[in-house]
């Protein structure tokens, strides 16, 4: 079945074949459309769209441009150089600014940002900063793309709220900011424009209720990303508490986001505690290259489950190569697509739109044994539900 919003924001199912089109009307220079495969591909099911009317539209909007055609050669000139001009000879700037864009979930980021940009004739120039995870240089970034009086800035602010007098600064000259992977930070609405994805307080409840059931009792982990930044705080915040009594955390370490310091983090927790059952993290892939060489290290076999965000190919080619029994293992989408649905977001506000603070897609997790991730043709270090071409 095709789910089809009416324009008066009600739901009616109609027979749908593959290539069917969701969509709720058009306004402030988009078409409120996506086609049902394309939301399937991205977000699983097609009717995993946020419930709110208004965020449904943008991210009808914002998701629906991927299908689109624009110059695939260009766009990865564009990702290679950091920035391109667009040749279009639009008037437009805009800019992915991020402190931290050193791992393929970010380059995946950047080359969603580049194509959905170049959807855009208005748009003439595109920039692409990392701080390479130095937040001085994250602020000057910031305040260099202000002083070049940029339309619109998306972002992901590992740093959280230290980022804040940047992002304000930006909204106050006019520029809308737009986060994305829920890249959190306060006031969402009033010190920058929105923040996009799941809520991560309520992923760190998912991520509970299969601890609760699969795990039951003992010892379980948390990894996270940089040292404070949102999303990780996000989940571990809720998780913790949604736990029953019979669990209990036994450490919460950051890892920033690299294969090889989850290896040495996971085998410190494991010589520590040799009898974690269970491991939460944002990072599929990172288990699969750091914390499987850990416990193969350690001598111990990869008996536990595992709950990760992102469905990284990598991961579940492991879980299908160790073919063990033992191991179990819950994922959410990637949300590199989340990055189209901010940018639009803030090209809707360039028009008058009202945009709400918040625009949250629902959460539910796969089981891997149902859902395989192992998506045939995708590099390992890929997310198949990235909407960038597989050609590309």
């Amino acid at each position: 079945l095709g789910l089809v919003s009416t324009s008066s924001g009600g739901t009616s199912t109609a027979k749908a074949k593959p290539g069917v089109v969701i969509s709720t009307g058009k306004g402030f220079g988009e078409v409120n459309a996506a086609k049902a495969w394309t939301l399937k591909k991205t977000l699983f099911k097609a009717s995993l769209l946020p419930a709110n009317k208004t965020s449904r539209n943008i991210a009808l909007a914002g998701l629906g441009r991927a299908d689109r055609k624009v110059n695939y050669n260009l766009a990865l000139k564009c990702w290679k150089s950091n920035g391109c001009s667009t040749g279009t000879g639009g008037k437009m700037t805009v800019a992915y600014i991020e402190q931290f864009g050193e791992n393929v979930f970010r380059q995946m980021s950047k080359m969603e940002f580049i194509l959905q940009a170049l959807t855009y004739p208005q748009v003439g120039r595109i920039i692409y900063k990392s701080a390479h995870s130095d937040l001085n240089q994250g602020i000057a970034d910031f305040k260099a793309a202000i002083a070049q009086k940029v339309d619109l800035i998306v972002s992901y602010p590992d740093f959280g709220d230290a980022m804040l007098p940047v992002m304000k600064e930006a909204t106050h000259a006019g520029i809308p900011v737009a986060t994305y992977a829920w890249g959190f930070v306060t006031g969402p609405g009033k010190n920058y424009l929105t923040v996009v994805g799941e809520d991560t307080c309520k992923l760190g409840q998912a991520y509970a209720k299969v601890m609760n059931t699969q795990v039951k009792s003992g010892d379980i982990a948390f990894l996270g990303g940089f040292p404070g930044n949102p999303l990780s705080l996000g989940w571990q915040n809720c998780e913790k508490p949604a736990l029953n009594s019979n669990l209990d955390v036994v450490a919460t370490e950051p890892t920033n986001w690299d294969p090889s310091k989850v290896q040495s983090v996971v085998a410190g927790i494991l010589a520590a505690h040799p009898d974690v059952k269970g491991w939460s993290y944002e990072y599929g892939l990172g288990m699969a290259q750091g914390a499987l060489a850990a416990y193969k290290a350690a001598g111990k076999p990869f008996d536990t489950v595992l709950t990760l965000r992102t469905d990284d190919v990598g991961m579940g080619c492991t879980f299908n190569k160790e073919n063990n029994p033992n191991l179990k293992m819950w994922y959410y989408t990637s949300g590199n697509s989340q990055i189209r649905v901010a940018f639009t977001a803030a090209m809707m506000k360039l028009k008058g739109a009202k945009i709400r603070p918040k625009i949250v897609f629902p959460i539910e997790l796969q089981n891997q044994r149902v859902r395989d991730s192992c998506v045939k043709g995708y590099p390992q270090e890929a997310c198949a539900t990235s909407l960038i071409p597989l050609s590309l």
